[in-house]
């Protein structure tokens, strides 16, 4: 939200507390999972980040996309919450998946900068956000046959609303 300058409250929910628990909580979202937002301007209240994504990009994030612009976004935030997050995450899947996957997105980010278009979207939120778990979940995974993506974690890093949200 910091990257496309839309305005929002970060409320923080302890989980070694177990708020996300509370009953208040789990009106916002009934699984007690993270992230999950709330829009003041109208009620509406979502969880699972994709959806999120889609929302702010489509009602705030002030970036005009056609019907194929929007279909391109919508495909690679599915592919990071599910192609690219059991390859990542699901041990029976990371030895198969991931240098498949790794190789394919290095070679894409060969050829451009942004999954879609010429801007930073929410397609490339959710992508980077997963490949940025990777030196963190991972240390000693060694990505040197992947370049773009650690130059891609690199531009990450060095994002100042990447470090001031990691930081909270």
């Amino acid at each position: 939200m910091a990257e496309k300058e839309i305005p929002y409250e970060y409320v923080n929910i302890d989980l070694a507390s177990r708020h996300n628990l509370a009953a208040s909580y789990l009106e916002i979202n009934p699984f007690g999972k993270l992230p999950a937002i709330k829009d003041d301007s109208n009620g509406l209240v979502l969880f699972e980040s994709g959806a999120i994504l889609q929302y702010l990009s489509e009602n705030y994030a002030n970036e005009v996309h056609d019907a194929s612009a929007r279909a391109s976004i919508s495909q690679w935030i599915l592919f990071a919450n599910s192609t690219l997050a059991i390859a990542l995450f699901v041990p029976s899947n990371k030895e198969r998946e991931f240098p498949r996957l790794m190789a394919t997105l290095n070679d894409i980010y060969t050829k451009k900068q942004f999954l879609v278009g010429d801007c930073w979207t929410a397609a490339d939120c959710a992508v980077s956000a997963y490949l940025g778990y990777l030196p963190i979940f991972y240390p000693n995974e060694d990505l040197s046959a992947y370049p773009e993506i650690q130059a891609l974690n690199e531009r990450t890093r060095s994002n100042p609303n990447y470090r001031t949200i990691m930081e909270l």
